[in-house]
């Protein structure tokens, strides 16, 4: 509770001492789909090359229906969130019949499936072009075109959906998602029916991606093709691994710092990709459980 109360400070005072609310915005969205993917890597040990998928689904739903029906911004991210649920589903259920690596690149090849058919179908995505003229509507009579207040409007959704996450993850539900991860045939054993859990567990991913992704559509009022690509998919994983898969808090820090570096990185040097390349190594070698283990060992050590 004390670490959620942490955050929510943060969160509530970064615009206020940085000034960088655009930025704050987008390490909220992608750090919630970074968020989703520990779901399904941290607690369950699947690894997915699919949020990307979930994501850019989710940010055409959000989109298309802003556009075509102007609905009330909330009506659109609920539209995001079943898009990505439902999408996450039918592709989890898919991709678990898979064992091992063959799962993972199941979800590799649907991405590129899901990529090339969001560059086709230019009447709905606008194709490499991108979908723009995403319109911001007010929430509850509050106009949204200030970025500080789109940053709080987001701030909130994310901190909802963190505190969702953490609920799940503490929930019979979670452990069985964790007793997969340990030992997926000692799980089936007992009892638990693992293919739904399984299923489930992509879901719930799916609707958080989907909900990152309309929230990122709203932010820039444009969806590129980018939002659905593989490289977008890659750099969640990277996030996750750099911040730890073992606690969502994780995943949200090395969101955060994926962000950061990759933002200022790319205005110093068109190769930056090389200096972070060197920041993950160094992380894998010297914390291999990601920059958030240094908290949890801090924490052990201060009680013990």
């Amino acid at each position: 509770m004390r670490r959620y109360a942490l955050l929510v400070a943060i969160v509530v005072l970064a615009p206020l001492v940085l000034r960088y609310p655009e930025l704050e915005t987008q390490i909220l969205t992608f750090g919630l789909l970074a968020v989703a993917f520990n779901l399904l890597l941290g607690e369950m040990g699947f690894l997915s090359f699919g949020q990307a998928t979930f994501n850019g689904v989710g940010a055409y739903a959000a989109a298309r229906v802003l556009i075509d029906a102007h609905a009330a911004l909330p009506l659109a991210l609920l539209v995001a969130i079943a898009a990505g649920a439902v999408t996450a589903a039918a592709i989890g259920a898919l991709a678990i019949t898979g064992r091992g690596v063959y799962g993972v690149m199941l979800t590799f090849a649907f991405n590129e499936m899901a990529y090339y058919a969001a560059f086709q179908w230019r009447a709905v995505t606008g194709g490499d072009n991108g979908l723009g003229g995403v319109p911001r509507p007010a929430v509850f009579g509050i106009a949204l075109d200030d970025p500080t207040r789109y940053y709080y409007f987001t701030a909130l959704v994310v901190l909802l959906a963190f505190a969702a996450v953490l609920r799940i993850n503490g929930s019979p539900f979670g452990a069985v998602l964790r007793a997969i991860r340990a030992n997926e045939e000692r799980a089936r054993a007992i009892g638990f029916r693992v293919r739904r859990f399984k299923i489930a567990a992509f879901a719930v991913s799916g609707a958080l991606s989907g909900l990152a992704g309309g929230l990122y559509a709203v932010l820039f009022r444009f969806v590129p093709l980018q939002a659905i690509e593989l490289d977008t998919s890659t750099n969640v994983v990277i996030a996750a691994l750099l911040g730890g898969t073992g606690s969502p808090y994780g995943a949200l820090l090395g969101a955060a710092i994926f962000t950061v570096l990759s933002n200022s990185l790319s205005h110093v040097w068109s190769h930056w990709p090389l200096i972070f390349g060197l920041v993950f190594c160094a992380v894998v070698l010297f914390f291999r459980g990601g920059l958030w283990s240094i908290v949890d060992r801090r924490r052990r050590a201060a009680h013990a």
